[in-house]
């Protein structure tokens, strides 16, 4: 069976500012580019359908392996640039063979299943609407002027809305395929003068999904699942879980609030980067050579970056680490390129905080005290950032981020081998101490938000893990309770997974382990991955 993408860059002319839904315009190349590498692992035929713009960036700059590339796309530049499944619903209604279409955000480590894609329908998965998905068709119930006949039945039976997710699509019914896309297509054209008075992105599920599920059910059709479990609309979880893979998923799908994510995102393109470095340091190279700015930049520092000398700089690196042949302070007399002004964008931040607390604590006392402990916490970072952090070697702190998408797989993938393996709390963490989470207050900045409800609590002993890095910020934070705090104190010496769960045993009441231990197993080697994934602890090799 033929596999088939399809990518329409929303009206857009620069794909290198434009961030697709992702939590930045470099992460929408990146999924592009794993998933069809991937893709071609086990597919002979993969074909692209494009408009010029994501074919000039996606085959002609990064070179993404495709069999065949129909660029035909740009008949749709006239749509409203929010309509970004009717691309996908175009790209269906070409197909005369059996196909299976595979979103940009879908990444797989297996083959999907012969028995699957002998299948009529094929879909990821059947989904049942939370409020999330009713809320939002009683909102374009109110508001569009034209409902297939299919879906008007559906609704009138008050049944709960289940719709088939998209994120594969296909199979070998082409004639459904055709009535149904041309349905779709007349769904959109004959509200489109209704744009105005809706959320034009939400209308995508309803026409691709929902209009699928409402036909099937009308001419009971079967559908083939590549996951069984109904999963309820916004209720997805560890789809985008890219520490998992392969050893335990083979089968991811960045969808939605994952896209956002920058844990996500950062775990995505850790793994291109180790699977596929050639292609990872060609975005970074495109980036680079046209300033624009990268969300997570750890290629600061070095002066006109090429894609050969950046992979090079990888392999080199990546070896020198795991040799323990990278100094962790800076030499003086090698030089390391230019210092972080890390003080700068911290004190924006502070001053940004002090006046959200004035503003929004009208206690003057409560306001007082945020006041005071915001400024500890910020002096306590301020100091770690410039008296130490600025000293560690960004060779050696790169190094040591390269080797960590490895630690997952060679310590779960076979645990009565992994579990051996040793453990240590990284030696360049710092903890501070404070009364309220200002890491939370931080995130939300971030992402431009007001202060974090947990100011409005009682003060209370609140520890973050300061971690440095080689990014232009410099460092990252992560907050802390008892049992990690606990795991750490534990991990200042080696220990393998074994020995640390026998020594943590110590700390827990011996009947409630017995009658928990496989819960208390689960909890530990939660806190482990954690702690692993945030760069507190590491593996001694």
């Amino acid at each position: 069976m033929k596999i088939v993408q399809s990518s329409w860059s929303c009206n857009q002319l620069d794909l290198l500012r434009f961030n697709a839904g992702w939590y930045s315009p470099e992460y929408n190349l990146m999924s592009w580019t794993l998933s069809c590498l991937q893709l071609k692992k086990y597919y002979a035929e993969v074909i692209l359908y494009a408009d010029s713009v994501a074919a000039e960036i996606l085959i002609d700059t990064l070179k993404l392996p495709y069999t065949e590339v129909v660029c035909n796309l740009d008949k749709l530049n006239i749509i409203h640039p929010q309509l970004w499944a009717l691309p996908k619903i175009y790209s269906y209604s070409q197909q005369d063979t059996p196909f299976l279409h595979v979103d940009g955000d879908v990444f797989i480590w297996k083959p999907f299943d012969d028995n699957l894609l002998k299948k009529e329908l094929i879909t990821q998965n059947l989904e049942v609407s939370t409020d999330y998905y009713e809320t939002h068709m009683k909102a374009l119930e109110a508001k569009l002027i034209y409902f297939p006949s299919e879906i008007i039945v559906e609704r009138k039976n008050t049944n709960p809305i289940y719709a088939y997710n998209a994120g594969i699509f296909g199979g070998c019914d082409i004639a459904f395929f055709q009535e149904y896309t041309q349905k779709a297509i007349g769904f959109i054209k004959k509200n489109e003068s209704s744009f105005s008075k809706i959320d034009v992105g939400v209308f995508n599920i309803f026409f691709e999904q929902y209009l699928f599920y409402v036909l099937v059910k009308k001419y009971k059709k079967k559908v083939g699942v590549l996951l069984d479990e109904v999963i309820g609309d916004n209720e997805y979880v560890g789809f985008g879980d890219f520490t998992a893979v392969p050893y335990n998923k083979q089968y991811l799908h960045v969808l939605g609030v994952f896209k956002r994510d920058k844990t996500v995102c950062e775990q995505m393109a850790d793994r291109l980067r180790l699977d596929y470095p050639e292609y990872y340091y060609r975005i970074i190279n495109l980036f680079k050579k046209n300033r624009i700015p990268l969300k997570k930049d750890y290629y600061h520092f070095i002066d006109n970056p090429s894609e050969r000398g950046l992979t090079d700089r990888y392999a080199l690196l990546k070896t020198k680490f795991k040799k323990n042949e990278l100094m962790v302070l800076v030499n003086p007399k090698l030089g390391e390129g230019c210092k972080l002004n890390l003080s700068s964008n911290l004190m924006k931040t502070v001053s940004a905080t002090i006046e959200h607390v004035e503003k929004n604590f009208q206690n003057e006392e409560l306001s007082n005290e945020l006041r005071k402990d915001i400024l500890l916490f910020e002096a306590k970072l301020d100091i770690l950032l410039n008296q130490k952090f600025i000293h560690y070697s960004q060779e050696y702190l790169y190094g040591r981020d390269l080797n960590y998408t490895q630690y997952f797989q060679l310590i779960f993938e076979y645990p009565k081998l992994g579990f051996d393996i040793k453990l240590i709390a990284d030696p360049l963490l710092e903890i501070v101490e404070c009364k309220y989470n200002w890491n939370e207050v931080y995130q939300s900045y971030v992402d431009q938000t007001i202060i974090k409800s947990q100011l409005n609590t009682e003060p209370s002993d609140v520890y973050t893990a300061i971690i440095p890095e080689c990014d232009l910020q410099g460092y990252s934070l992560i907050n802390m309770d008892d049992l990690d705090l606990l795991l750490i104190q534990n991990l200042k010496k080696l220990f393998s997974i074994n020995e640390l769960l026998n020594e943590v045993k110590q700390s827990f009441d011996p009947i409630d382990l017995e009658n928990s231990l496989a819960e208390f197993e689960i909890l530990i080697l939660g806190r482990i991955k954690r702690l692993l994934q945030t760069k507190i602890i590491k593996v001694i090799f």
